[in-house]
């Protein structure tokens, strides 16, 4: 993992979301590349004839506060021990970050949340990136400011394509994990065996330990959460969307669970 994109945005979880990145930059010796997007579209008007425009007093106020972005976060990263650069588009933040991954191994993004207690909130951008990416995504609490890469590392398996994916784009954080435990919740055996991946992490010199959970009617996305927590875990890797996104929106779902209300960094992949 040499390489980690930062999504760099005004909201009041960036600097949190950038100790982070730099954890993760720290322990495997990456490149950190901060991208700021500016939508000038988002605030465009339309005029009878069907054309946009924005406002220059607008245009001017929005690269002033690219501009103040820029030099806090240089500021702040020209006393840090971390390879970085600053690079800044126009453009749909979303698709623009999707485009930057496909040459990198993380993007680090914030977690919106289910009900922002500001306006100043992480913009909701997580789903169409993970679905998107070329690489895996990292999801940074609330309140989280550390990434702990030797603690205990919690993967949700499912026997999916999803998550067989996700497990083969975080192996170098795997890799560093102090453990790494699997965990099937409500899952009987399909197609693709439990153990698979178990056997596949130990070809990478990777143990871990499978752990099958009868939820007992209770949620697979709480009781998934919970035993992360309790296990003391640094992170907790899933495969993003094994149902439809909108099955998802619309009846609830692990993912949908997970990227709103977890406590602890969620990893995930694609």
């Amino acid at each position: 993992m040499k390489s980690i994109i930062l999504h760099v945005h005004g909201d009041e979880g960036f600097s949190n979301r950038m100790d982070v990145a730099l954890d993760l930059c720290r322990a495997h010796d990456a490149h950190l590349s901060c991208i700021h997007v500016t939508p000038y579209a988002a605030y465009a008007s339309f005029d009878a004839a069907g054309g946009m425009f924005a406002s220059g007093v607008l245009i001017e106020e929005l690269n002033k506060q690219q501009a103040t972005m820029q030099a806090d976060v240089e500021k702040r990263l020209a006393h840090e021990d971390v390879r970085w650069d600053w690079q800044s588009y126009d453009g749909d933040v979303a698709q623009t970050l999707v485009s930057a991954s496909a040459l990198a191994d993380l993007v680090v993004l914030g977690q919106a949340g289910a009900a922002p207690r500001s306006g100043n909130a992480a913009l909701p951008i997580v789903d169409d990136v993970s679905v998107n990416a070329g690489c895996a995504v990292l999801v940074v609490p609330e309140g989280c400011n550390r990434f702990q890469s030797t603690a205990p590392a919690v993967i949700g398996w499912n026997a999916s394509e999803q998550s067989a994916r996700a497990i083969r784009q975080t192996l170098p954080m795997l890799k560093l994990a102090s453990s790494v435990h699997l965990v099937s919740i409500n899952v009987a055996d399909e197609d693709f065996p439990q153990l698979g991946a178990s056997t596949y992490l130990s070809r990478h010199g990777i143990s871990s330990e499978l752990h099958i959970i009868d939820a007992k009617g209770r949620n697979t996305e709480e009781e998934l959460h919970r035993f992360a927590v309790n296990q003391g875990a640094g992170m907790l890797l899933i495969g993003a969307y094994g149902h439809s996104r909108l099955r998802e929106t619309l009846l609830g779902g692990v993912t949908r669970f997970l990227t709103l209300r977890a406590q602890l960094p969620l990893v995930l992949g694609r």
